[in-house]
């Protein structure tokens, strides 16, 4: 057997540079060459961080886990404000008939599927040059450090996230939509923004299936880890300087504590986007296990919200040490917290990771009960969740319980325990590191270790793929829907309808120009079957 790590071709990049990202999984060959890549090991890295660089106590803990709905753009850069500004638009607009939206076409009689969303990616695809362009012009506009001294950091980011809100609305469309072709450095940002864009337009769905899943939300977390890669997690030159003028900080390295708060910020107000377009226009689950998977939708924010859960009890602890430290001064000593270091608390670090310093805090134990009265005071373990008046006050800022929230408002009049069995029981483990560990561990085992999903994946220069596809040219999905023919007709199955020698088996003539054959009777088609009880 070959050795299945993968070899590097150049010629990959740069093919990709003309013809944009493109599909290199098309069967398990591709697939084993992705177990051993260096994109999948960044894309789980990157996640990981995500969610652990919200527990991590290197400055003081943040109250409500690092969020607060109030000030969403306190923990984000210009850039990242932008895309902020660009979401909140497109879920606050983009389907309301108010603002010139696209709502749901109430006539079609389905399901799952309503094609009016069709439409709605349709605008997608047509302001996403301009919703990647303003991003990338707000990173480099604010880069320098004269600019940021001539505007507070709040004044900066609100100005950025009220462009982002322009180039994604109707107002003004045109403003980014101008490409630049003037020189090699605007050629090479061009490549960037087309291959952020085609990572953009699959975070929110197929337009053909009318679908969403895993891979759509993975796509959306590929997008945020190409914007890391080109340093829009950065505040420009401000962070990359030590305080001897040196570089110190490499832009496609921020700390695990930015990516985490910037990344819970931009994760909300994704959800209300994706989670308008699941409910008006009913997408189908994409590969969903049914009750037997954890979420119809979504994997990653359960993980993120588990995270913030430890933040918020680690800001718990914080404030409450300095309580114990006077009640042990008094009784004649202080300990160093060095001196309780455990085999158990060496176990709970955080394993290697290339996003994450070599040295981070321990995974705290949160089973420890803290008798308290209000949001960041009151002890929460993961059967809160079962907590309707918690539940209703705190899931703007909380991000599990925003999205156990919208699980029972989209399953209505269904007990929780039957809707989503796998939630149920997560709700009754100790404490949230242990919830937010096998959530990381299903995310990659059910989600990238998974064939069916990752084979949409998209390769480019900033993701990139370091092997030669099975095939030598793409995959291209269906541009339609099964129908019979230009009409629009529903799919008929062979059999269903006859030829006139009464053997069954053909298919009327009409059927091959569009139109839909009468039915005949059993004498020219296969005879009805009756159900064994009908008389």
């Amino acid at each position: 057997m070959s050795d299945p790590t993968p070899a590097a071709h150049p010629s990959n990049n740069n093919e990709n540079a003309i013809n944009g990202p493109q599909r290199f999984i098309y069967n398990q060959a591709d697939m084993e060459h992705f177990r051993h890549s260096s994109a999948r090991k960044e894309l789980l890295s990157f996640v990981s961080t995500m969610g652990r660089g919200l527990t991590i106590t290197t400055k003081q803990p943040l109250p409500h886990g690092g969020y607060h709905p109030h000030s969403p753009l306190e923990n984000l850069t210009p850039a990242l404000a932008s895309l902020h500004g660009s979401l909140s638009c497109i879920s606050s607009t983009w389907m309301d008939p108010n603002h010139d939206g696209i709502p749901p076409d109430h006539k079609v009689k389905a399901r799952f599927g309503n094609p009016a969303f069709r439409t709605w990616h349709e605008r997608l695809v047509e302001r996403s040059y301009g919703i990647v362009r303003c991003l990338m012009d707000c990173h480099v506009k604010y880069s320098s450090s004269d600019m940021t001294e001539e505007m507070t950091r709040t004044e900066i980011l609100k100005e950025c996230s009220e462009q982002g809100y322009r180039a994604a609305s109707s107002e003004s469309p045109s403003v980014w939509q101008q490409q630049k072709t003037t020189s090699t450095k605007s050629s090479n940002e061009e490549d960037i923004i087309t291959e952020l864009r085609a990572y953009l337009h699959d975070a929110f769905g197929h337009p053909i299936r009318i679908d969403y899943g895993t891979g759509h939300e993975s796509s959306f977390i590929v997008f945020l880890l190409s914007l890391c890669k080109i340093g829009c997690y950065h505040w420009g030159g401000t962070n990359n300087q030590d305080s001897n003028g040196g570089d110190n900080t490499n832009k496609s390295n921020p700390p695990p504590e930015v990516i985490g708060l910037a990344s819970l910020s931009l994760f909300h107000a994704y959800l209300n986007v994706t989670r308008g377009l699941q409910r008006d226009y009913m997408l189908e689950p994409a590969g969903s296990h049914g009750v037997w998977g954890l979420d119809d939708y979504h994997c990653v924010p359960f993980y993120l919200g588990a995270c913030q859960m430890m933040a918020r009890e680690q800001c718990q602890q914080q404030n409450q040490q300095p309580k114990k430290k006077t009640n042990d001064a008094q009784e004649g000593g202080e300990k160093s917290p060095d001196d309780n270091d455990t085999e158990d608390e060496a176990e709970n670090r955080m394993p290697d990771n290339p996003y994450l310093p070599e040295t981070t805090s321990p995974v705290t134990d949160q089973s420890a009960p803290i008798s308290t009265h209000n949001d960041n005071h009151d002890h929460w373990t993961p059967s809160v969740i079962h907590d309707r008046p918690v539940l209703e006050a705190h899931r703007p800022t909380y991000l599990y319980l925003s999205c156990i929230h919208f699980i029972q408002q989209i399953k209505p009049n269904v007990p929780f325990f039957e809707s989503s069995p796998m939630l149920n029981d997560i709700s009754h483990l100790g404490n949230w590191s242990k919830v937010s560990t096998g959530l990381l561990r299903l995310y990659e085992g059910e989600v990238i270790n998974k064939m069916p999903v990752v084979q949409h994946f998209l390769f480019g220069k900033l993701f990139s793929a370091t092997w030669s596809p099975s095939r030598k040219t793409p995959l291209e999905a269906p541009k339609r829907t099964f129908i019979n023919g230009p009409m629009g007709e529903e799919c008929i199955a062979p059999w269903a309808y006859g030829d006139q020698s009464g053997r069954g088996g053909g298919v009327d003539a009409g059927a091959s120009v569009g139109r839909r054959p009468a039915p005949s009777s059993h004498l020219g088609g296969m005879p009805p079957t009756r159900a064994p009880w009908a008389k």
